[in-house]
């Protein structure tokens, strides 16, 4: 029966650390913070929907004042 596990005898290999070049460490991370906020996004819609928020309501959906509506004085 053979034994998985090392002997006392046996050399064991030293692990090797992976070093990350500073633009790849970068690049890793702000795409983990780019998928955190997307998820953060769905997250909060998700509970929004559970909760029975009215995502339609917002400032897109308001009236435009009167302001914008006022015709151009002569000058």
């Amino acid at each position: 029966m053979k034994s998985y596990l090392p002997q006392s005898s046996e050399a064991v290999a030293p692990i090797k650390m992976r070093r990350l070049k500073p633009a790849t460490l970068a690049r890793r991370c702000v795409g983990s913070l780019i998928v955190m906020a997307g998820l953060a996004i769905v997250t909060t819609d998700l509970l929004a929907l559970l909760n029975g928020v009215d995502m339609t309501a917002g400032p897109a959906a308001t009236t435009p004042s009167a302001a914008l509506h006022q015709a151009p004085t002569a000058r």
